[in-house]
């Protein structure tokens, strides 16, 4: 009886029952098109971090961070004893250090990394990344592709490596080129060379050493942090996760997320606003009606609940189409992200990240705007609440 009374109500007044329907929508769909295309910038960032050769957390010798230089490296016999981790699911040690690679009369600085081919290419995919060549095979090298094109290099060429090996000795050595490879981060692109294990450690004098050790965990990072924490040595060994690591990143976040939240918090101010004003003008308007309806019995407690389930029905209505018209559009952006350009792009590859902004399928972030949206209905029913508790059946017939 009362629902059927409440939809009345609701047909009675269409135009601003559409008003606050399409409010609600308007709100519901910005709301999670932006907190979706902010959180799935994030998500984006840290799965760099997580799935290419920086990694969620890493071992260093304790000076390393400080001075990183080939003579705070770490035997690679750690490996065995990281094994008994809890959770582990991958963990790969690497060599990183830099070196002057030339071809012909060209030659240029690069970061070098060596890694193990074979277990780099189920983490990170390195062998899907090729645009031109082969993957690894003994004493070649593969080089990131904007490099390649200054070096001009293509697969089959010979290039020279020059620098400082382990404790001083000379690092030098010539490398075939096997393959040319697309590391997606514009920073990587314009300085990498990858060497499997083997030929680093021989270019380099170090048989037996690395400089990193890159964990992955079967749970979350902080996880997997946690448990090698518990494991290792900290005296003896610098365990770092990514948020460490970059703490301009974690603050790029916070300051961001925080700035979302401020434009949501004015979205729903001002939504809640227009929608408070269509409630005082439908309480207004219907005084009459309410005080007909005290004098001829009607309970007062019938008559709020009537009013409530009239608005919980439009907010229903909105959240429902507001979700069905958001729902496309995030998953669209989602396997199709928006390209960055200018100064956004600038700060986001300062990083070393793809200029790209996927949306994300966080189901939590329409489930949290849909709870805000019925809180701000049921804060905005507290008024009509309020005057028709305090309604006299005989003034409001007189008016």
């Amino acid at each position: 009886m009362l629902l059927k009374l409440a939809w009345r109500n609701i047909f009675r007044n269409k135009r601003r029952s559409l008003i606050s329907i399409s409010s609600i929508i308007f709100a519901v769909v910005f709301a999670v098109f932006m907190r979706s295309l902010q959180h799935g910038a994030y998500d984006h960032m840290i799965d760099n971090i997580v799935n290419s050769f920086m990694g969620s957390v890493q071992i260093h010798h304790p000076s390393y961070w400080e001075e990183k230089t080939l003579d705070n490296s770490l035997d690679t016999k750690l490996l065995d004893s990281l094994q008994e981790i809890d959770g582990l699911k991958y963990a790969s040690a690497r060599i990183e250090t830099f070196a002057l690679l030339g071809k012909g009369e060209r030659t240029k600085p690069a970061v070098v990394l060596g890694l193990d081919p074979q277990l780099e290419r189920k983490q990170i995919q390195l062998d899907q990344r090729l645009v031109e060549g082969n993957y690894f095979e003994e004493g070649g090298a593969l080089l990131s592709i904007d490099l390649a094109a200054f070096l001009k290099a293509s697969p089959g060429d010979t290039i020279v490596l020059f620098g400082q090996g382990y404790h001083g000795s000379l690092a030098s050595g010539e490398l075939k080129v096997q393959g040319i490879v697309d590391l997606k981060t514009p920073e990587l692109n314009r300085r990498t060379l990858i060497l499997d294990n083997k030929s680093a450690e021989e270019i380099f004098n170090m048989q037996g050493m690395a400089t990193t050790i890159v964990l992955s965990g079967e749970d979350s990072w902080r996880k997997t942090y946690e448990n090698t924490i518990e494991n290792l040595d900290t005296n003896s060994y610098s365990v770092m996760n990514w948020q460490q690591k970059l703490p301009e990143l974690v603050q790029l976040i916070k300051a961001d997320s925080a700035g979302g939240l401020v434009v949501l918090t004015v979205l729903y101010i001002i939504i809640g606003f227009g929608f408070l004003g269509i409630i005082i003008m439908l309480t207004e308007e219907r005084s009459f009606e309410y005080g007909v309806l005290l004098a001829v019995g009607m309970q007062k407690s019938k008559m709020m609940m009537v009013f409530f389930l009239e608005t919980a029905i439009m907010a229903i209505i909105g959240l429902i189409a507001g979700l069905a018209i958001a729902f496309p559009v995030v998953y669209y952006f989602h396997y199709h992200p928006i390209n960055l350009s200018g100064q956004m792009q600038e700060a986001v590859e300062k990083f070393g990240f793809e200029a790209v902004i996927p949306t994300s399928l966080d189901v939590s972030i329409p489930l949290q705007q849909s709870a805000l949206v019925m809180l701000l209905v049921f804060c905005v029913n507290l008024y009509a609440i309020q005057k028709i508790k305090k309604l006299k059946p005989v003034e409001a017939m007189r008016k």
